[in-house]
């Protein structure tokens, strides 16, 4: 009885907390001040602020379990507001609320003369825009009227000081003629953000703008799915203005925990995961010259789930499906786009502002020691786990990195979520099971789970995708070390560069400056990776040589590669 009570209290406390913690969200967003918190047994991370969106959905869906007072609260700052002026935008499709003096009057260009009507007509412009985009470029179907609030049909767009990191929100509820939601956008007024002024009030017109479009011919939020509302919305801001790149702020959360499943859903989250729908854009248009394909991809998952209901991960499965594609392998696929960001972009492939995107954040580092070495794992749905070996124990600095996927839908659709543990093994002997990675490299995934099938492999040596089959090696385009000193502990023998073949070996010729010859042997060439002999730096007769400068020749069926290396003796 003492056990059940602890729970049923600690429960029952963090539902309190939960709610008063959606309550003072609603009022940071309101521009009111938050009621004072607990917090009770909280790991959760703080996400940033930016779209009120999810806030609001969470709110409608646990409405009744705020008080009488809360909730009058909440529905006065839902309301619309009331502004002193309004226009039309140029396409009729909007119309614009604002003040001309006070804490709401627009404020996107702070110091001109001209502020208040240079920010509205910019506005005005960024929404049509975005309608012109989402709707008549993309294909969407516009949102319904709004049934004559706001004094017309026309949809409408109230400019508003609002709390602190809040861009805007898009309030929606149900038509009283069909079951379909109107709305309507609020938007901060000076766009004190990490991007200010009117290049925030552009990106927030795309994004907020494409929620209207959701909830209005889509899909209600009130479904749990609220991740994919603000993927789908942040990834219009990149869609329509493309040069702004407010969503730089929030790829870090995302490449910090790319092993979270995908369908992550507390609190303000999804714009990290905008990372997601610009690989769908991209990769079609690199890899298939096909810059349609991607959009069209993500507008069938929004179809599907209004025509199926269906959550939106298992919406995403069968837009990919229909398009000749699965999941698990796209999104390992995607995966390996996610690694080469930061100093790992490679020109003209991948994503094309990679170099502008944080570098992804490992499981773990390895520093592997053959013949074998098994990792126990646990991987959630729809999620990559990144484990990346150090090979340097061959002498060579290689790396290999090992991205393993779980592909299973129906996990990352239920309410539990259940991940998959399993056991890698990363060997240099094959043996039953393992798979080739790459030259001596093999791999091994085993699991007792029911759902393994979902799991897939795929990795990355030195930079080079490797999918399961081996590559030519590489060759080492330098002597090491250098200079190769015989009183450095360290310095046990010498690598010398030879040119790939097929040939297991290669003739080493080492000449003193006169060109003297002063060393010549048939050497294996090492299999490490990279193409190259192993000399112990002695002479033909087993002496050290002299410090200096020598030339070094090495030929393999027929090839020929030469060059210089510095040897110290005192």
């Amino acid at each position: 009885m003492k056990i059940f009570f602890i729970i049923l209290f600690v429960s029952t406390n963090l539902f309190a907390q939960s709610l008063e913690t959606l309550y003072n969200s609603i009022l940071t967003l309101g521009n009111k001040s938050p009621v004072s918190s607990f917090n009770i047994m909280s790991t959760t991370e703080t996400p940033k602020a930016k779209c009120g969106f999810s806030v609001i959905s969470e709110v409608k869906t646990s409405f009744n379990q705020f008080s009488t007072s809360q909730q009058k609260v909440i529905a006065e700052i839902l309301s619309r507001p009331i502004r002193q002026k309004n226009i039309i935008s140029s396409s009729g499709f909007f119309r614009i609320h604002f003040d001309t003096t006070g804490t709401h009057s627009p404020n996107y260009f702070p110091g001109n003369k001209y502020n208040i009507q240079l920010s509205i007509d910019s506005l005005a412009i960024a929404f049509d825009s975005s309608y012109n985009f989402e709707i008549n470029i993309l294909g969407y179907e516009p949102p319904p009227d709004d049934e004559g609030d706001g004094g017309d049909d026309l949809f409408d767009i109230y400019v508003t000081n609002l709390g602190t990191g809040f861009y805007g929100y898009t309030e929606f509820d149900k038509r009283n003629s069909d079951e379909r939601y109107k709305s309507f956008i609020v938007i901060d007024n000076k766009m004190d953000v990490p991007t200010p002024g009117i290049n925030g009030g552009r990106v927030t017109a795309a994004h907020e703008f494409h929620h209207a479009i959701q909830v209005g011919s889509y899909r209600p939020p009130l479904t749990g799915d609220e991740y994919y509302f603000e993927i789908t919305s942040t990834s219009m801001e990149e869609f329509v203005y493309d040069s702004i790149n407010d969503y730089y702020n929030y790829l870090p959360t995302y490449f910090r925990y790319p092993d979270r499943r995908f369908t992550y859903n507390t609190g303000n989250t999804g714009y990290d995961r905008v990372i997601w729908n610009i690989y769908l854009k991209e990769k079609f248009e690199r890899d298939e010259n096909d810059p349609t394909k991607g959009f069209e991809i993500i507008k069938k998952s929004w179809e599907i789930m209004r025509n199926h209901d269906l959550s939106a991960i298992e919406a995403i499965g069968l837009s990919l499906m229909e398009n000749g594609l699965g999941i698990k392998s796209s999104f390992s696929d995607f995966g390996a786009w996610c690694y080469f960001t930061g100093y790992r972009t490679q020109e003209d492939k991948y994503f094309d502002e990679a170099e502008n995107y944080p570098l992804i954040k490992p499981i773990s580092y390895y520093e592997y020691q053959p013949p074998k070495k098994t990792y126990s794992m646990s991987i959630q749905p729809i999620a990559n786990n990144y484990m990346i070996f150090d090979l340097s124990y061959t002498g060579i600095d290689d790396t290999l990195v090992s991205i393993v996927t779980n592909g299973d839908i129906m996990s990352a659709a239920e309410s539990l979520y259940p991940s998959i543990d399993y056991m890698y093994s990363l060997m240099t002997n094959p043996e039953e099971g393992a798979t080739h990675i790459v030259n001596e490299y093999y791999s091994k995934i085993e699991s007792d789970n029911d759902n393994k099938d979902y799991l897939t492999e795929l990795d990355i040596f030195n930079d080079q995708i490797v999918k399961g089959a081996a590559i030519p090696r590489g060759e080492l385009d330098f002597v090491f070390p250098q200079p190769y000193s015989y009183y450095n502990p360290s310095h046990n023998s010498l690598f010398v560069p030879v040119k790939n073949s097929l040939s297991e070996y290669a003739n080493l010729y080492i000449y003193s400056i006169s060109m003297n010859l002063v060393y010549s042997d048939k050497l294996e060439v090492n299999k490490s990776g990279r193409s190259m002999v192993k000399w112990s730096g002695l002479d033909n007769n087993g002496n050290k040589l002299p410090s200096g400068i020598y030339i070094y020749v090495t030929e393999t069926d027929g090839q020929i590669l030469k060059g210089k290396l510095a040897i110290i003796n005192d």
